[in-house]
């Protein structure tokens, strides 16, 4: 099952924020989204409007906030939510539909002229009236970047050693005794020896 939508239309009104949300920490933001249907019906002059319910969180919410107004173009994608709700004192509860924005494009800002309100370029829009030369400076110099901090955090990283074990006086002895019997002939070696070294000089 597969539930995928794509909307392109304008903010009907500026995208609002929950009473949760805060200035730095952006939980929640909804707006409606203004489409054209395309035909316009033989008994009516203008075309038909829907007005769909959309809704975003976190970062996607913060850059709705930053980049759009009421007019804005927009190009979202995500998925149809039908949820419900219930009024005190009604026995029936009530049902709505709403739009969970997975990802959005921010279109040419037609409804900024339209209104006269002058809104930020997007970072899509900076990047499309780069040359090809600037991009290409661009994207060097994020890579130099990249590789300054990767040899910083190296640079910076902790040396991880092994702690120095501590030995006691027993210990210690045992060890002795243990390198002077490596090192020391046993009995039947230095027969050996002297056997070996008794027939080079005959």
């Amino acid at each position: 099952m597969i539930n995928k939508v794509v909307l392109v239309g304008r903010l009907a009104n500026a995208p609002k924020t929950n009473q949760h949300s805060s200035k730095n920490s952006v939980q929640c933001v909804t707006f409606p989204i203004a489409i054209e249907r395309g035909y316009k019906p033989r008994d009516e002059q203008a075309q038909t409007v829907d007005f769909l319910h959309c809704k975003a969180f976190n970062k996607t919410a913060a850059n709705i906030l930053q980049y759009c107004r009421k007019g804005s173009t927009v190009c979202v994608t995500g998925q149809i939510h039908s949820n419900r709700y219930q009024k005190p004192g009604e026995d029936k509860p009530q049902y709505f539909t709403e739009i969970l924005i997975e990802s959005i494009k921010f279109l040419p800002n037609f409804g900024a002229i339209k209104t006269g309100d002058i809104l930020p370029q997007t970072p899509d829009e900076i990047w499309s009236e780069l040359s090809d030369a600037e991009k290409t400076h661009t994207i060097l110099l994020a890579k130099e970047k990249l590789v300054k901090q990767i040899i910083a955090d190296q640079n910076t990283a902790p040396i991880e050693t092994e702690p120095v074990k501590v030995i006691t006086d027993d210990e210690s002895h045992e060890l002795l005794k243990s390198l002077d019997t490596l090192t020391n002939d046993t009995p039947q070696e230095k027969a050996e020896d002297e056997t070996k070294e008794a027939a080079v000089l005959s």
